[in-house]
């Protein structure tokens, strides 16, 4: 609802009236109006109306206004040409109703019309009918082949102000055209094919579709994507050009990422469509099956936001496709905060009026917005929080105090203050920082000893030049004009001393001598930087006193010491006594020994000198270098009770030399035993060498070799001495092929020590046996119609060799002159080969011969020998001896007369008959 003023001039006849109104649009939304007239003087004869009406137009507010003074006509709100409702223009009619006394409307009106049109101006840009138009097309598409795009631009402005301009913007762009491209108002746009496109070269092309006009900022914009088609029928192909997909950096690992497909038309084998990685990544594996993607190890959007990975289906036949998985890695708010810096520092003066900027500083974030927009706070002071605010400034955050600060008040002139920065994540991160305020004193305090005198005490041989002692003034002022850098020392009292003017360090400047003067006073002042009046001093006392010095050294009687110790020697066992002197009186004359290095096999007594074994095992064989060394070397130190305790210049050696025992077994060296020794060599051939070593000496240490007791060792010999196996046999392999002999190594201690091992020893084969048949003669029997390839007999052959040497080769190498017969090269099964004849061979004797496959030269045969007896069978008809016979015969002959004789035969051997004398 809105208010409006309306003034009218209504001509009457001077007096006093009431008036009601209608205001009414063209398109007969109607809104009325409820007024209360007032007489005001005017002039030409005509009263003044002064009229308040409340307007209604839907839930809008109105459209126009009148104004109750001047009677314009003026809008209540912005027009919009575009509008449906106002482009038609307005027609508004206003029509004045006088009211009687009563207020009811009477017949006197007055009525006026406005007609109002809509001016269009240049107010909108051109519009796509989409942001993003997406297509895919064939990569053999013909130049001038039209994209499947619906894209429609439009400026709603008319005439001149909707003539605009489109084009397309990106890389290779000129690899496709549009139409049209000066554009009135509204049109549908074409995408053309310009170039030869090539899927391999290009397979996704992106632009951006412009429509501008003339005017600033008048343009529209769009995202023109166009994806080639791989036409390879032969080939797999992916459902997608790209696979797009986003994970959070949190994603547990074990999560399918996604699952890529890949079809061919191919059939069989070759449409089957397996998938691989071009290339390994670190954080994902390809299931080359279903093509299911698994995430296998965690993501870091920091380290990296995208992963682009390249998949190959490859067919049955070879053939190749990649596609494209693209993994978008989104942020998760898993970075804290992080300050560029530690800890911060920064100054101020005490007194010293507000300052804009005490310190700057600055944390990054390496989440993306908005996980990484950072506000600061001040968590914590320890003085003076109130005196400190801090704000951002240019992605800084600055501290500054806003009251001056008084440097006595501030412990150690320091404040130190926690910084927060916290992100605006959900939940939001943070980290804190330290910040150090150095408050800088004015020269309002004097140098100041920490004791106003020292007493010290110094040993009479003190060299020339050495420090006696350190004195250090403090200033509580901080500036290097003023404070404690400012500071100059000075000394009076003695000559023999002197003070480095910087660094308070007092030295003598020659050699001292108690028993002529024990006791020096030195006065030390130090002053600080300030100038005149404002320099300001610190006074103190130094009281010197000289001491006595131990000045004899410790020597010692017998060293070095030379003892024998048998190893294993058993723990707090005496071993010697070293023996030092020292002519010192009293606690300077009192000597303490020690072991130096220490030497965990022996302990020593500090006060008597004895030495003693520890309890650690003494072994003379101990391999460690460093141990055994320990055992045999004992270092020990003396000193006197002196102050400072004195040193023998040198330190005594105890040697022990460590006698052997019988502790060590002996030790197999070239385990395990194992040798390989070819059968028939002649006896005494050498099979191994067996070796242990003793790590005892002298005849403890000392090794012989033996052989259990058993069979199989019969056919071996071992060295005693050397350890070295020969045969006493000719070995036979396919007698024993293998043998396990017990050796038995022993050393000549009392009681002796020994180790046991297993030799085993393998017999290599040599072809020294014949193949042999069995039996060796074979006799068969078959009818002369069997079929061919038939199978006469299988011969069973062995060789007691093995490997190649066992490996038979079969042969027939006599009786098979008409080839009747073959043999299985491998198995030995004899066949036919084609039909037989009884009646043309009745038998056959077939030699025949099996070789094995030892080495060329050395090659064994065996012989057999196979008896063929071929069975008749009645396949042959009767013949007879003429073609055709004639005879005479009378008429009256009587009943079973011969009339002629008809000779004929049969094949030999044929079945029912014989030669000459078939059966007719």
């Amino acid at each position: 609802m809105e208010e409006l003023l309306l003034s009218l001039y209504l001509h009457t006849d001077g007096g006093m009236g009431k008036f009601s109104f209608s205001f009414y649009l063209a398109h007969n939304q109607k809104l009325d109006l409820y007024v209360l007239s007032k007489p005001v003087p005017c002039q030409e004869e005509c009263t003044k109306i002064a009229l308040t009406h409340k307007l209604y137009h839907g839930n809008t507010n109105s459209i126009f206004a009148l104004d109750y003074i001047s009677g314009a006509l003026t809008l209540n709100g912005p027009l919009d040409r575009e509008n449906p409702f106002y482009s038609a223009g307005f027609i508004l009619t206003v029509k004045g109703t006088e009211l009687n006394d009563d207020r009811t409307p009477s017949n006197a009106t007055v009525t006026t019309t406005f007609n109002i049109l809509v001016i269009d101006i240049n107010d909108n840009a051109p519009e796509f009918n989409s942001s993003e138009y997406s297509v895919a097309i064939p990569e053999l598409a013909q130049v001038g082949f039209a994209l499947p795009l619906f894209i429609q631009v439009q400026d709603k402005d008319e005439g001149p102000n909707s003539v605009f301009e489109v084009y397309l913007v990106g890389n290779n762009s000129n690899h496709f055209i549009i139409s049209p491209t000066s554009i009135q108002g509204k049109a549908d746009i074409r995408v053309r094919v310009a170039v030869p496109l090539d899927f391999e070269t290009i397979p996704r092309y992106e632009f951006s579709l412009f429509a501008n006009e003339s005017v600033p900022d008048h343009v529209g914009f769009a995202r023109v994507k166009i994806n080639l088609i791989n036409e390879n029928d032969n080939r797999p192909v992916f459902s997608k050009a790209l696979y797009n997909v986003s994970l959070f950096e949190n994603t547990t690992v074990g999560t399918t990422v996604l699952q890529v497909h890949a079809t061919d038309n191919d059939v069989g084998t070759y449409g089957k469509v397996s998938y691989f990685f071009s290339d390994d990544p670190d954080r994902f594996s390809l299931d080359k099956d279903t093509g299911v993607i698994l995430l296998t190890a965690r993501l870091d959007f920091e380290t990296t936001q995208r992963y682009t990975l390249t998949v190959i289906a490859r067919d049955g036949g070879g053939e190749e496709t990649t596609g494209r998985v693209r993994i978008n890695v989104l942020d998760v708010n898993d970075n804290v905060p992080t300050f560029q810096k530690e800890a911060y520092l920064g100054a101020l003066r005490e007194n010293e009026p507000s300052v804009t900027q005490v310190v700057r500083l600055r944390a990054s974030d390496e989440d993306s917005p908005p996980n990484n927009q950072i506000t600061y706070s001040i968590v914590q002071a320890s003085a003076f929080r109130d005196y400190f605010d801090i704000m951002v400034s240019e992605g800084y955050g600055v501290i500054s105090v806003n009251h001056p600060l008084d440097y006595e008040q501030v412990a150690n002139g320091v404040i130190y203050l926690t910084v927060m920065a916290k992100d605006a994540g959900n939940p939001p991160l943070n980290s804190t920082v330290p910040v150090t305020i150095e408050v800088f004193d004015e020269n309002d305090n004097p140098p100041a000893f920490s004791k106003p005198s020292y007493i010290i005490t110094i040993m009479e041989d003190i060299m020339a030049g050495a420090t006696v002692l350190f004195l250090n003034a403090t200033d509580m002022d901080r500036s290097r004009e003023y404070g404690q850098e400012s500071i100059i020392y000075s000394l009076e009292g003695s000559s023999h001393f002197r003070i480095n003017a910087r660094s308070g360090e007092i030295t003598t400047t020659s050699l001292l001598d108690r028993e002529a003067k024990s006791e020096y006073i030195l006065i030390v002042r130090a002053v600080d930087g300030g100038v005149g009046h404002h320099q300001k001093t610190g006074i103190a006392m130094v009281n010197i006193t000289l001491l006595d010095i131990n000045d004899n050294y410790p020597t010692w009687k017998d060293e070095p010491y030379f003892i024998n110790l048998v190893e294993m020697t058993p723990p707090n066992s005496d071993v010697t006594t070293v023996v030092a002197v020292d002519p010192d009186l009293g606690e300077n004359g009192t000597v303490v020994y020690s072991i130096r290095p220490p030497n965990k096999f022996y302990s020593l007594n500090s006060t008597t000198g004895k030495i003693r074994t520890t309890g650690v095992l003494l072994d003379r064989e101990n391999p460690n270098a460093q141990e055994a060394q320990l055992m045999r070397r004992i270092v020990v130190s003396v000193t006197d009770c002196g102050r400072p305790p004195l040193r023998a210049t040198s330190s005594a050696t105890v040697f022990v030399n460590l006698l052997d025992l019988n502790d060590n077994d002996p030790t197999f060296q070239n385990l395990p035993f194992a040798a390989e020794i070819a059968e028939g060599l002649p006896m005494g051939s050498s099979v191994f060498q067996v070796v242990a070593i003793d790590l005892d000496e002298g005849p403890n240490g000392q090794v012989t070799y033996r052989m259990q007791v058993g069979m199989p060792r019969m056919d071996f010999l071992i060295n005693s001495t050397s350890g070295l196996v020969t045969s006493t046999a000719v070995l036979d392999r396919e007698r024993i092929a293998e043998y396990y002999l017990r050796v038995v190594a022993s050393d000549a201690g009392v009681p002796s020590k020994s180790s046991t091992s297993t030799l085993t020893v393998k017999v290599l084969d040599v072809n020294d046996e014949n193949p042999t048949f069995f039996p060796s003669i074979y006799n068969v029997s078959l009818p002369e119609n069997v079929a061919r390839d038939f199978k006469v007999v299988r011969l069973n052959c062995t060789d007691a060799d093995v490997g190649l040497n066992a490996e038979l080769s079969y042969f027939i190498t006599g009786g098979n002159q008409d080839g009747k017969f073959s043999v299985g090269f491998r198995d030995g099964v004899v066949r036919t080969v084609v039909s037989l004849d009884r009646e043309t061979v009745a038998s056959y004797t077939l030699i025949l011969e099996a070789i094995d496959n030892g080495p060329t030269g050395n090659r064994r045969t065996g012989t057999a020998t196979v008896y063929v007896t071929v069975l008749d069978v009645n396949d042959n008809r009767p013949i007879f001896l003429q073609s055709s016979y004639e005879v005479s015969v009378p008429e009256d002959i009587p009943a079973a007369s011969s009339i002629v004789q008809a000779g004929g035969f049969l094949p030999p051997g044929s079945l029912g008959g014989r030669r000459g004398s078939p059966t007719l």
